[in-house]
């Protein structure tokens, strides 16, 4: 056992967000692609309500300030120069989202990872578990583990967003040099 903490809990800024390879998640690009979706969803609705006939000054003003207030919203929250990663390598390092907005991940060295495999979170979530070396984890290590959201003593569990499962263990496996 080692005495040396590996498991640890690393909030990551948007640069180092930008610079790391995300295995799963929701990407930059899919975060445009639905803020660009949503703005022209927003401009046919103002046409239509501007266009129809009869509506009151109130009503269209509403419309317009409704439309207006959630495309801000949905802009300060999407984060499309980043996205949403579930998983990610930075520094040598595979990392696990904890807290998406705060930026927090439980993050392991790659050298601890032992197998990397499909796995279902009950009741039907779809997952992808980092296997780890238990015989090089401490207890702070697992204390750290544990407070991961799906805890777990000898492993790391994550959503697999928007990619297959398989297709994201075999990019994953590729990093890792993993067989």
């Amino acid at each position: 056992m080692s005495s040396l903490n590996q498991v640890h809990i690393k909030i990551l800024d948007k640069l180092q967000l930008k610079q790391a390879t995300i295995f799963s998640g929701i990407s930059p690009k899919a975060m445009r692609r639905v803020f660009a979706a949503w703005s022209l969803f927003s401009i046919i609705v103002a046409i239509i309500v501007v266009m129809a006939p009869g509506l009151s000054q109130t009503f269209v003003l509403t419309v317009f300030g409704t439309l207006v207030a959630f495309t801000l919203a949905m802009f300060a929250q999407s984060r499309i120069a980043e996205g949403w990663p579930a998983i990610l390598s930075v520094e040598e390092e595979i990392c696990v989202v904890r807290d998406p907005q705060k930026r927090e991940f439980i993050c392991v060295p790659y050298s601890l990872i032992t197998r990397v495999e499909p796995a279902l979170i009950k009741p039907n979530k779809k997952a992808i578990a980092l296997m780890l070396d238990t015989t090089r984890l401490n207890d702070a290590d697992r204390r750290t583990l544990n407070q991961a959201v799906w805890p777990r003593e000898d492993r790391l569990l994550a959503l697999a967003h928007f990619i297959s499962r398989d297709k994201a263990c075999r990019k994953i496996r590729a990093a890792l040099s993993l067989t």
